[in-house]
């Protein structure tokens, strides 16, 4: 599971604290917006044959007691060999994989084809740009008030 963290956030949710404005309110808002955007870009970098895979690329936005995590995901249960490869070819591609896959040596295999990391990847500057816009939204409604 891929994290990310943010220079100056906290500064700005404090200040939206201290003006009174709903600091998980908008974070919840801006993250959601992230994790929309990086769906996107799966849903655009996912390998079409059945059009199966791309279509299963899903989202959502939780808040459990203060702890806001945007998650993108498929239910395809064949999405790990897509993202990952197989075999031989699998485990001589050089991409950035989790720790623990294991690959069998006794077939070629096919070659990777990541579609939600580099979704994730590409979005970094974007999905921290998104979480800032909408905590500068509060500040600024609040502020209005």
């Amino acid at each position: 599971m891929a994290r990310t963290s943010i220079e100056g956030l906290d500064g700005l949710l404090l200040k939206l604290e201290s003006l009174g404005g709903n600091t998980e309110k908008a974070l919840e808002k801006g993250i959601d917006k992230a994790v929309r955007r990086v769906k996107r870009d799966a849903k655009l970098l996912a390998p079409v044959d059945t059009g199966r895979l791309r279509n299963s690329i899903q989202h959502k936005t939780t808040n459990d007691s203060g702890k806001i995590e945007g998650i993108v995901s498929t239910n395809v249960k064949y999405a790990p060999y897509v993202e990952f490869g197989t075999g031989q070819r699998g485990e001589n591609a050089q991409i950035d994989r989790p720790e623990g896959i294991s690959y069998r040596q006794d077939w070629t295999g096919q070659d990777p084809q990541p579609f939600l990391f580099p979704a994730l990847v590409q979005n970094q500057s974007n999905i921290k740009k998104d979480i800032i816009s909408e905590v500068k939204k509060a500040i600024k409604e609040v502020c209005e008030k």
